[in-house]
């Protein structure tokens, strides 16, 4: 078991290194950028040798950049995607397989399961009238300990949401594999 957490655990570090790959080229543009032509990566992305310079024949307007936003957002919602079917290629959990809720990081496990079905099966879009989606945000902010007051959409910041559900299914999976 020690080999397959150690696997599991590697191609967990490669989606997450993807994931910030791409979002370099899609990062996080606030409306302070509007009417830039140059944009630096941010600097969380910059910390991690992802430095890449954006260049604008126009500046940049509000459609540009809601559509990165939008971009962005799909490349988080495709993370999840990815990250929960990567854990159930290691028979960590499936239909038949319930998650272990006495083992950390069954929390996080959770939220990714319950968003990847939302994400792979639907819009993806956060509907608070749908009895599962406000169950779903409800979990987001107890055990991610984000505000969820208002939103209209899924919180999934790399640095608040996404990485701390990585987190909590690398723990799960060592947790499962080692018995640790």
């Amino acid at each position: 078991m020690e080999k397959e957490f150690e696997q599991i655990n590697k191609e967990m570090d490669i989606l997450w290194t993807y994931l910030n790959k791409n979002r370099g080229y899609f990062p996080y543009v606030d409306d302070s950028s509007i009417g830039a032509k140059i944009l630096l990566t941010p600097p969380y992305y910059r910390a991690q040798g992802i430095n890449i310079v954006h260049t604008f024949e126009e500046p940049l307007s509000v459609e540009i950049k809601d559509e990165m936003l939008r971009i962005g957002h799909w490349i988080n919602q495709n993370f999840i995607i990815r990250l929960c079917s990567l854990i159930e290629s290691y028979q960590l959990i499936s239909n038949a397989i319930k998650i272990d809720f006495t083992l950390d990081g069954a929390e996080q496990l959770n939220i990714v399961r319950r968003l990847r079905n939302r994400f792979a099966h639907s819009s993806g879009r956060y509907n608070p009238d749908n009895s599962d989606d406000f169950k779903t945000m409800e979990l987001m902010g107890k055990h991610l300990g984000i505000s969820i007051e208002g939103r209209t959409d899924w919180p999934l910041a790399i640095d608040t949401v996404l990485e701390r559900l990585l987190e909590g299914c690398k723990l799960y999976a060592e947790k499962k594999l080692k018995g640790a």
